[in-house]
């Protein structure tokens, strides 16, 4: 497993850390985005909807059995979900570069 804990589909595959990469982390996620200037009302009531989603047994009993997982609290709002993205693209940005690599 690429993320730093183990998924709940896969208990017993252990993860890049645990192998001794220590502090590798490639994860999949995903995120909804709306346009620059979408009124804060808006975009409010979005992510309370979405948060409340996420809480759903079923979508959550689901994600679990494709090998999905909840994001954290923490990066279920506009802003938790920009800080964690601006870091992941600090990150991998650096490790691009380093390389010599580009996207076209």
């Amino acid at each position: 497993m690429t993320s730093k804990q183990r998924i709940k589909a896969l208990p017993d595959a252990p993860t890049m850390d645990e192998g001794g990469l220590k502090d590798f982390e490639v994860i999949v996620w995903h995120g909804v985005y709306a346009p620059k200037g979408t009124p804060a009302a808006v975009v409010q009531k979005f992510g309370d909807a979405m948060r409340a989603a996420l809480k759903d047994p079923a979508f959550v009993d689901r994600m679990a059995q494709l090998g999905g997982e909840i994001p954290p609290a923490g990066r279920q709002t506009s802003e938790g979900q920009r800080a964690w993205l601006t870091a992941e693209v600090d990150k991998w940005g650096t490790a691009i570069r380093a390389a010599g690599q580009f996207a076209d």
